[in-house]
């Protein structure tokens, strides 16, 4: 303190005024100036002309008596910190006072020099330092509202949240009504789909006091609902304990509209895409079956080969649009429900090799409810076109009747040897077997699956290394294709 402190001292008794100047002359460690007035009205005159850094106090005085001369000083001067000086007997009064804004309390008889300035000493201060944090307080105040954010802090042992900010802007509540909310009322407001996972977050937020962060939708005080993103930290006690939670929260409503908007447009936008692929892969099917049957009216080749060729390119070509066409009718545009994608993949094929003169019959079994994303639909759409497409055209030479069956299943829900290790770390992905098989007359003993020497194998081997996956060749009893692939599943 190198400025003069300046003392104001009510006090009517002229032996305890110049007390308090002894001990002030003799212990005081800073430079100081001391007034001293006998009654409450001189000293509340004389406030109102001059300025003080601490007042002192008795509550006994000619005109004034108890709390209310307390209550009289620090009404009239609430910035500047009191010290009360009171009785043995009046102890309980001076306790009182310093409940009701006092900085502290001496009683006569018990109190000396050393003790007299500390007291001025770390009252002066105290007081300082709640007027910068009410002014730190204020600053935050305005920049939150500003803003348009709102600020709690949490008193965890005491299940009480206090709240700051834009609160009326943003809820629609005055701050007194939002600051007066229970607990429990206020969890009541999220919305009944966002509660659950709220909860969950909030829990596990307290039970590691990491950082929380999340969004969920709140109701205003009109009833309707808005997005609310919400960020808080814990503050741990002496003991390491969390004893209270600071956090804000901001609407988001805005930016979550017109992400909802955005996904839309982008929804439209990938049927559309979907849309035009299925119909140039249609064209594209339409003019190689044109130039086939050109080759066939005008006797360019005398063999079956090309036609057989052409037939081959056309089916590929129908499987992928199949895909697009799927994807186009589906909600959802980036997922495909592979089972009703084999349906109409088999038919097509079936339909296009005239299957329902020979006799031979399919079998689907697939597992419900699996869906997967393009990048897997494709191969493995082209895999089962070339597997199938080549049962139709060899298995059963001279045969009445034969059977194509086709498995889809999960790993954990079925059997199979063949072991793979998926590249997608952090992720859990879900492991996959595809069967395809025939009880046809068998595939060449001479088949190599490492070197194949007709295009159909080749893409099927070029596909199940594409995926990632690996391959099984049974020739017990007809044909058998094994393919293992693991994939990060979209539900």
């Amino acid at each position: 303190m190198e400025k003069k402190v300046k003392i104001l001292l009510f006090e009517d008794n002229p032996g305890d005024a110049n007390l308090i100047e002894e001990m002030l002359e003799e212990f005081a460690d800073f430079p100081y100036e001391l007034k001293n007035v006998e009654t409450l009205k001189e000293g509340l005159e004389f406030l109102k002309e001059h300025q003080f850094d601490v007042i002192l106090s008795d509550l006994r005085l000619p005109d004034s008596d108890g709390t209310e001369t307390f209550l009289d000083i620090h009404a009239t001067n609430s910035r500047v910190p009191i010290i009360i000086l009171t009785g043995i007997s009046d102890e309980n009064t001076g306790i009182d006072a310093v409940k009701k804004g006092a900085q502290d309390y001496l009683v006569k008889g018990q109190v000396d020099g050393r003790l007299l300035n500390r007291s001025i000493r770390y009252s002066i201060e105290r007081k300082r330092a709640e007027e910068e944090l009410q002014e730190s307080e204020e600053r935050y105040r305005i920049i939150t509202e500003q803003t348009g954010q709102l600020i709690y802090d949490f008193n965890i042992k005491e299940n009480r949240v206090r709240w700051a900010g834009a609160i009326e802007e943003i809820t629609g509540y005055t701050a007194e009504e939002f600051d007066s909310m229970e607990l429990s009322s206020w969890i009541e407001k999220i919305h009944p789909e966002d509660l659950k996972p709220a909860l969950e977050r909030i829990n596990a937020f307290r039970r590691k006091r990491g950082k929380l962060n999340h969004e969920f939708r709140f109701q205003k005080k009109d009833g309707s609902y808005i997005y609310v993103e919400e960020n808080g930290i814990h503050f741990p006690d002496e003991n390491g304990n969390s004893h209270r939670v600071l956090g804000i929260m901001n609407d988001i409503t805005e930016k979550k509209e017109a992400e909802e908007a955005l996904a839309k447009i982008e929804e439209v936008r990938k049927k559309e895409i979907h849309h035009r692929i299925k119909n140039n892969l249609q064209v594209v099917s339409s003019l190689l079956d044109l130039q086939a049957e050109k080759f066939t009216e005008n006797k360019i080749c005398n063999t079956s080969k090309v036609l057989k060729a052409f037939r081959d390119s056309q089916n590929r070509v129908i499987s992928m649009a199949l895909i697009h066409e799927e994807l186009y009718e589906s909600r959802d545009i980036n997922t495909l429900n592979f089972a009703a994608y084999l349906k109409k993949l088999t038919k097509e094929l079936f339909r296009c090799y005239n299957v329902e003169t020979s006799g031979a019959h399919l079998v689907l079994e697939i597992e419900k409810k699996i869906f997967l994303e393009m990048d897997t639909v494709v191969p493995l759409g082209i895999i089962v076109n070339e597997l199938v497409s080549n049962s139709l055209k060899h298995a059963f030479p001279g045969r009445d009747k034969g059977k194509i069956q086709i498995k889809l299943f999960r790993e954990e829900n079925g059997e199979c040897d063949i072991e793979i290790r998926s590249e997608n770390e952090g992720k859990k992905d879900t492991s996959f077997i595809l069967i395809v098989s025939d009880n046809g007359v068998g595939i060449p003993e001479s088949l190599d699956l490492e070197n194949p020497d007709t295009l159909g194998m080749q893409l099927v081997t070029t596909l199940v290394d594409q995926l990632d996956g690996e391959l099984e060749l049974k020739k017990n009893s007809g044909t058998e294709f094994i393919i293992k692939f693991a994939m990060p599943e979209e539900k």
